[in-house]
């Protein structure tokens, strides 16, 4: 992770400076159902304008029943996905970890939730005893890892038994095979396995404007062009090379442990 943490890490800094009014706090590419006749989770008024980052969360998390558990994110960011499963999955507890101080100070200092706690840490050192908990959820991160082979171990070392990896990302078509070859040496178990690189894309599509009016009002000019990259808007490189083209895949694992 060493060789992209001074880049994201900069990325933190960033929002820190720019989004003093709390309004990026679910940062991922989103999911939208295909099916018109699909009902739309019930959210609450507060969480309506993240819907389809929180519909990608609830994709994920939601695959198993997490009431009761104990439960961490890797790479919780700044916090609204942690939240949303705090809130809505009702978990036993809920531990949220990122590499970034400056995000884990936002997230204790804006998130009042019980059983929701924050914690900073590398993804490929994870800062817990073997066994700690019956979840692990990680959705758009593990890109920016140096060792996927690395991160995978320390997630199965910190789950226990018959525990559950939730996980979610986007990779190069021609490295998915490598990617489950990573896992079954880890000691995973597929359970069950997604391409929602269409799902993904449909959301990015219907979500665009509320994005970009977002980086329009709030991000410097000079920055702008990198918050476009970051979020996937229409038109740029990571909308039209990583999912539009089909050049890479989003995909979505439940894993056993």
């Amino acid at each position: 992770m060493m060789a992209r943490e001074p880049v994201i890490r900069r990325w933190y800094d960033q929002m820190s400076r720019i989004d003093r009014d709390a309004d990026m706090t679910l940062m991922n590419y989103g999911w939208a159902s295909l099916d018109s006749s699909h009902l739309p989770l019930r959210l609450e008024e507060v969480d309506e304008v993240n819907r389809y980052s929180i519909q990608l969360y609830h994709q994920v998390a939601g695959a198993v029943d997490l009431r009761g558990s104990d439960v961490l994110e890797v790479g919780s960011g700044r916090g609204g996905g942690a939240s949303f499963i705090a809130r809505y999955l009702e978990p036993g507890s809920m531990t949220g970890l990122d590499f970034s101080p400056k995000a884990i100070d936002f997230c204790n200092n804006h998130y009042s939730v019980p059983s929701l706690g924050f914690r900073q840490g590398n993804a490929e050192n994870l800062p817990f005893q073997p066994s700690s908990f019956d979840a692990v959820v990680n959705i758009e991160s593990s890109h920016c890892y140096g060792s996927i082979p690395v991160f995978l171990k320390e997630v199965h070392r910190v789950l226990r038994p018959g525990g559950h990896f939730l996980y979610s990302d986007y990779c190069p078509e021609n490295q998915l095979d490598t990617l489950r070859h990573q896992i079954s040496q880890s000691g995973f178990s597929i359970k069950s396995e997604a391409d929602i690189s269409a799902n993904v894309l449909k959301a990015l599509q219907t979500d665009d404007g509320r994005k970009r009016d977002l980086i329009n009002r709030k991000v410097p000019r000079l920055l702008k062009g990198f918050f476009y990259e970051f979020a996937g808007l229409q038109g740029t490189r990571s909308y039209n090379s990583a999912l539009r083209r089909g050049e890479k895949i989003y995909f979505r694992f439940v894993l056993e442990k």
